[in-house]
């Protein structure tokens, strides 16, 4: 029976983090002494730097799964072949 990696604490950590950093982000941009105007434009620059972000980690994150199931293919390749000997 394979045994299943646990998540690692550090991931979840780093997840706790972040998101916790975008809500501070966002309670001192609606807490700004700014105009209306200024403070949209600080939301759409501010949106545009997690949009590009989060694209940035969408594509590690789908190499690392396409690396992940080669592995897992190829393994189970090898398991198919030598359990035909």
């Amino acid at each position: 029976m394979a045994k299943k990696k646990k998540s690692s604490g550090s991931s979840r950590f780093f997840l706790g983090a972040a998101l916790g950093a975008i809500a501070g982000g966002i309670a001192g941009t609606l807490t700004a002494p700014k105009s209306g105007k200024q403070t949209r434009n600080d939301i759409k620059r501010t949106g545009k730097k997690v949009a590009k972000k989060a694209q940035a980690e969408g594509k590690k994150l789908t190499k690392k799964a396409e690396t992940e199931f080669k592995k897992v293919k190829s393994g189970g390749a090898k398991k198919a072949a030598k359990a035909k000997k």
